[in-house]
């Protein structure tokens, strides 16, 4: 995919068939780490949100 300058990207992760992508808080870290390393250094970030139920350490059941 070729990303052009002055446009603005709507970019979304996403299982499989909805499924959760992440299972435990160092599922997170290590996407936040690749987010460092691979996006903040060429782009600006205008908004991003994680689910947090993991990261809060909340539980639903």
């Amino acid at each position: 995919m070729k990303f052009e300058k002055g446009y603005i990207y709507h970019i979304y992760n996403q299982g499989n068939n909805r499924e959760k992508i992440f299972f435990n808080r160092e599922n997170y870290w290590f996407f936040l780490k690749k987010v460092k390393i691979h996006i903040i250094p060429y782009s600006y970030i205008l908004a991003w949100c994680l689910p947090c139920q993991i990261i809060l350490n909340l539980d639903y059941e």
